[in-house]
């Protein structure tokens, strides 16, 4: 795939900055470097709205096209637990774990076992989660046997907080509705644990770092306006709710990452790329 091809595939899927042709050459090229026996594992992290989705997309097509590899794209996001299971631990163990997104909603449980045998390269079945309906479909999909898997997710890589940041909100969610820093403490519980550092584990990290939080919200909002009308479709309002739920660790993720991960791409306010980094 030349530079041409490229650039009226991205501009098909909304991605008008040339710059990205080099970036995600310069990724793949890395890939092919240290790829080995068994399949490779790329995580694809970054905040809502950032085009995580996206980059992992053309990343794997650009690896199938021209490197001849087999790849394919896996989505945190469809891992989501349902509704139902969602209700169950807001009753259970704080209301705010009925929105989707921060970890202890995921089913990583299932995530790992999927993740495990991608790696024995084998083929395997993986749901799909609607957000316009805001639970999981019945229909699932299925991943062949492949070289790399591109695992895109919004907390991919993320570390636990200290206890001591947890005390002092971030934001009016959390001094409103965790003053006492419960629900906020089981999220920080769930990101320690063994089950999401061991889905987080990839063999290469590429985070897309945003500009700040407001390029969050509009970014996000324009997500949501192509969704297809369902009863989790939220309106700007709930969009300013929901990323209220994602600032803590976003804000701690654009702090760290950049430090940690193999490559970072830094966007502008125009959602363009502004500066590529490879470590």
């Amino acid at each position: 795939m030349d530079k041409k091809e490229f650039g009226a595939l991205a501009l098909s899927m909304g991605v008008r900055d040339a710059g990205y042709y080099d970036a995600i050459r310069s990724i793949a090229a890395k890939i092919t470097s240290r790829i080995q026996e068994g399949t490779f594992v790329v995580g694809v992290s970054g905040a809502q709205g950032s085009g995580k989705s996206t980059l992992a997309t053309l990343l794997a097509i650009v690896l199938r096209e021209t490197d001849g590899l087999r790849a394919d794209v896996l989505s945190l996001d469809d891992f989501y637990k349902t509704r139902e299971e969602r209700l169950e631990m807001a009753a259970d163990s704080h209301p705010l774990f009925a929105v989707r997104g921060v970890p202890g909603t995921h089913d990583v449980a299932l995530l790992n076992l999927v993740l495990k045998t991608v790696r024995d390269g084998q083929a395997v079945t993986c749901p799909v989660f609607n957000k316009a309906e805001d639970d999981r479909k019945i229909k699932s999909r299925t991943l062949g046997s492949l070289d790399v898997l591109v695992l895109e997710g919004w907390c991919l890589g993320a570390l636990p907080q200290p206890e001591s940041s947890l005390e002092k909100p971030v934001n009016d969610l959390e001094a409103v509705r965790d003053p006492d820093g419960r629900w906020r403490r089981k999220v920080n519980g769930a990101l320690a644990s063994n089950e999401y550092q061991q889905a987080f584990d990839c063999d290469m990290l590429v985070f897309l770092a945003v500009p700040d939080m407001d390029s969050v919200l509009k970014w996000r909002l324009q997500q949501e306006q192509g969704l297809s009308s369902g009863a989790g479709v939220m309106d700007e309002g709930g969009i300013r709710e929901f990323i209220m739920y994602f600032e803590r660790i976003t804000r701690a993720m654009l702090e760290d990452l950049p430090k940690r991960s193999d490559i970072t791409l830094f966007l502008n306010e125009g959602h363009d790329l502004e500066d590529y980094r490879p470590q």
